[in-house]
């Protein structure tokens, strides 16, 4: 089922004084994205796997906004394992890392340096530079739309977005009532950008970052699951495809969400992750 709208919230789900063993998760975005973004999945997600959801923003973006990005996923990671660290004291380790895009790209560099600290770990639609070309990663009929985002006002570059990342509302069979959730969301996510806006510094210190970005030619903890979208417009479904046979990970497709795969379709993503871990 694809998200509804929802009024921004933070979205950690803090640990109750009477749940204390239940498993943690640290969810992370991609690429210019904050925790807002997730909208209600880290909700869903707890209750799908009776555990902790808890998130935090990189460097640049959400409530780390006036912060300069670094230019590596390895510095990206070191301070957001940091301020996660400082806000999260309660926090028992090993904790399980979620990230979509350039956020698995950081979950790796965790695990890579620091992995008695990881214990599980999920991928969503993310690529590695020695394991698939540029026009995989960054699928090149989007780089008119990139541009043009970098040159519109928030409102319009939220709808561009979406229409980039999300199929939700040409694919679903309620189609006009998902089109004005849709304009429902880029209005609630150009807030977000107006709020804790992401400079342009910081957006191409990022993207420096994920090109440049190598990852181990083996998994740097285990188990792994990928998910991926086979109609991903944004990146190319074998990007996943060829993590997974390299790692030698379990993967699922889904046959018709975005690069967004939370956003269209979370039911999906919380099933295929409860149905791993039970294996």
């Amino acid at each position: 089922m694809p998200m509804q709208p929802r009024s921004g919230t933070q979205n950690n789900v803090m640990p109750s004084s009477n749940g204390n063993n239940k498993p943690t998760w640290l969810l992370v975005r991609g690429l210019c994205r904050q925790q807002q973004h997730w909208e209600n999945f880290p909700q869903q997600l707890a209750e799908q796997l009776d555990s902790h959801v808890l998130c935090s923003d990189i460097p640049g973006t959400g409530q780390q906004w006036q912060v300069a990005t670094p230019t590596s996923i390895t510095a990206i990671m070191l301070q957001l394992r940091n301020t996660f660290r400082q806000q999260h004291l309660h926090v028992s380790y090993p904790i399980r890392l979620l990230g979509i895009s350039m956020g698995a790209m950081i979950c790796t560099e965790w695990a890579k340096h620091f992995p008695n600290e990881i214990e599980k770990m999920v991928f969503i639609n993310t690529s590695f530079k020695q394991f698939s070309p540029l026009h995989q990663r960054l699928k090149l009929h989007n780089v008119p739309t990139l541009l043009k985002i970098l040159t519109s006002p928030a409102l319009q570059q939220e709808q561009l977005i979406l229409r980039m990342t999300s199929h939700t509302a040409s694919h679903n069979q309620h189609y006009h009532t998902q089109v004005n959730n849709h304009q429902a969301l880029a209005q609630r996510w150009a807030d977000y950008a107006v709020q804790q806006p992401v400079s342009r510094q910081n957006a191409l210190r990022q993207l420096v970052a994920a090109s440049r970005f190598i990852s181990p030619t083996q998994a740097p903890i285990e188990p792994i699951l990928l998910l991926a979208s086979s109609r991903d417009q944004l990146v190319d479904v074998n990007c996943s495809t060829v993590i997974a046979k390299q790692w030698q990970c379990p993967i699922y497709y889904h046959p018709t969400a975005g690069h967004d795969l939370p956003l269209d379709d979370s039911d999906w993503v919380c099933q295929k992750i409860s149905r791993w871990l039970k294996n």
